[in-house]
């Protein structure tokens, strides 16, 4: 019943460097919360959104890729969630 797992696990590994990829950009995230709120969010609230926001990790060939697909319908920042709070500053600052 579950024989395609084993077959995923019997993949070979890679030694590309793996990242995490969120799966709606931070930056659409932290605009929507902002908005329902009505007001500025917290750095507090900035991270909580960042920390509930759903992700998976991939190889940086499959993110480049995942993010090129993203950014040939709608070109969005990407926000580094290290980050996030000081890089959310400034991109509120150019919405304006």
């Amino acid at each position: 019943m579950f024989g395609w797992l084993r077959k995923r696990r019997e993949l070979p590994p890679t030694d590309e460097p793996k990242t995490l990829v969120f799966l709606n950009p931070l930056a659409m995230l932290l605009a929507g919360r902002e908005s329902q709120k009505g007001s500025p969010l917290t750095e507090q609230e900035v991270l909580e959104v960042r920390d509930s926001a759903q992700c998976i990790v991939m190889t940086a060939s499959q993110a480049e890729k995942f993010y090129a697909s993203l950014d040939s319908q709608v070109p969005i920042p990407r926000l580094n969630p290290e980050n996030l709070w000081q890089e959310w500053q400034e991109l509120r600052s150019h919405m304006r």
